[in-house]
């Protein structure tokens, strides 16, 4: 009987006997994984389903910082939008590069209709001079929302009220100075355009970095003219608008005359609106048409662009699309003519591959020299760092390779490649030379480790971009520390799953950076 109770009861009694002897660590690691698979529920959810559109909130993505002209307009389009959307519409302001940031993030996102870019003119300037993997193909221009005609604006103790007096004062015979924000931007070309027009050739343009940098300088009698747009001028009683690029007079500024009224044809205007990723679905692109349409359509509007000095024009994507592909080659043009167009990395004197081979073979020589010319006792941390500074080395002479325009008034972007480099060369021949002295006691076993977590680490940077950060990463850590003979399981997935998602803290909640989802998931 006693027999019959313990066989009973010991199956149960081994379960409990289990989860007690279980420690506080693999309680913990158990979890870290319930938490990831939720992360990944939570982020992969939507994947492969067919909701209906739309079904959460449109966010509009702005490459400039809150208040700006373009940030002014996404938020006055998400006001108004509410009215006759669904879902509401958040604008996101991501910075940087000239608005590339803002439209690699766009590109990395799905596909789905729920993320816009807000778009401007000066894009197209920023794609063709900077040449990244950024390309206006990648994106569907679904709806132009307004124009807002640039202008040529004095400070009105020059005493420029008309195009007669510029043309009069630039052949005064001092040189007539123009301003604005950029070199090579809408502002710089719109004087390009606005000097050939006009017929005047004392004349140069100062890049003053920014806009209000450039109304202050204006105000401040620091130059003849200044371009830029007509709201620049409101609440500012000192200036004067000489001129607007526009086919008719502003509704706001009725006492503004045009280049055309003058006697110039000259029609410059910065306009701005909004695009999406190629692949959305056209449901999706019906709905946002038809939204920012009405937008435009809205008495609310009509108000916002005779505060800010604007004309409501709105063009669908047939219409928007022809436009940029006009002004994509004026835009050339001029870029060619203010000498921005050209190669930014020259032509080596030699082959890359042959430079390459004269570095490693001095980098060999160098190693032999220092230990005596004694190959056997060269140590296998000296035949790494001798590597790396192969490599830096080549590196370093491809910075050397690297050319700005003369009128580009910009910091080489060789420079903090450079600093980098000569700190890695300087550490690694300090490597080299101390271990020269050392007696060879240690030496690598398993230099095949090695290579193996190499090959890891390349597998791991290919497939994230397939398959996303957050399936990639804890595979990686697991693997590279099974390779180097990590056995303690808690552990190992606490620290690999934990890893994850201490970067979506970090990364996607504290800095909004989104980390990669994969390109099977978009």
């Amino acid at each position: 009987m006693l027999h019959s109770f313990y066989s009973i009861q010991t199956p149960d009694f081994t379960i409990c006997l289990f989860l007690f002897r279980m420690s506080t660590k693999h309680y913990i690691a158990g979890l870290v994984i319930v938490l990831y698979l939720g992360l990944l529920g939570y982020l992969y959810s939507g994947i492969g389903r067919k909701a209906v559109y739309p079904s959460k909130p449109v966010t509009i993505v702005v490459h400039s910082k809150p208040g700006s002209a373009i940030d002014f307009m996404a938020r006055k389009t998400a006001a108004i939008a509410k009215k006759y959307s669904k879902v509401p519409f958040v604008v996101e302001n991501r910075p940087g590069t000239q608005g590339v940031v803002a439209m690699q993030h766009v590109i990395d996102s799905k596909a789905d209709g729920y993320t816009m870019l807000g778009v401007t003119k000066s894009f197209l300037s920023t794609l063709i001079v900077n040449k990244s993997k950024v390309n206006l193909d990648d994106f569907r221009f679904i709806a132009n929302m307004i124009s807002d005609p640039e202008a040529i604006i004095a400070n009105r103790k020059r005493n420029l009220l008309t195009l007669k007096d510029v043309i009069k004062d630039a052949n005064s015979g001092k040189t007539q100075v123009w301003i604005g924000p950029g070199t090579g931007s809408r502002d710089h070309l719109m004087a390009l355009s606005a000097w050939k027009t006009l017929g005047i050739n004392n004349v140069k343009w100062i890049d003053y970095k920014s806009g209000p940098q450039s109304v202050l300088a204006i105000m401040r009698n620091e130059a003849a003219i200044y371009v830029g747009n007509p709201a620049d001028i409101k609440g500012k009683t000192g200036l004067n608008i000489i001129a607007i690029a526009s086919k008719q007079r502003l509704p706001a500024l009725p006492d503004v005359a045009t280049f055309k009224e003058q006697g110039y044809n000259l029609y410059e205007s910065m306009w701005r609106g909004f695009a999406i990723k190629k692949g959305v679905p056209e449901k999706a692109v019906k709905y946002l048409t038809s939204v920012l349409q009405k937008v435009v359509n809205d008495k609310d509007w009509k108000l916002y662009c005779d505060e800010t000095y604007v004309f409501s024009n709105f063009e669908d994507e047939a219409q928007f699309t022809r436009r940029i592909h006009r002004e994509v080659t004026k835009t050339k043009r001029y870029l060619n003519q203010a000498g921005l167009l050209v190669e930014y990395v020259k032509k080596s004197r030699l082959p890359l591959s042959i430079v390459f081979l004269i570095i490693i073979a001095g980098m060999f020589l160098l190693l032999l020299a220092i230990n005596r010319f004694r190959f056997r006792i060269i140590d296998y941390s000296q035949w790494v760092a001798g590597g790396i500074i192969s490599v830096a080395l080549f590196f370093f002479y491809q910075t050397t390779l690297f050319q700005i325009p003369a009128v580009m008034n910009i910091t080489s972007p060789a420079l903090i490649p450079e600093l980098w480099i000569v700190v890695l060369v300087a550490l690694c021949l300090m490597l080299i030379f101390t271990e020269r002295n050392k007696p060879k006691t240690e030496e690598i076993s398993d230099i095949k480790t090695v290579w193996v977590v190499i090959a890891l680490l390349f597998a791991y940077l290919v497939l994230m971009q397939w398959a996303g950060y957050y399936f990639t990463t804890p595979l990686f850590i697991l693997a590279a520390m099974y390779v180097l003979k990590y056995r303690k399981t808690a552990f190992m997935l606490t620290g690999s799953f934990g890893f994850v998602l201490f970067s979506y803290l970090v990364f996607n909640l504290l800095l909004h950076i989104d980390l990669p989802q994969g390109w099977w998931f978009i």
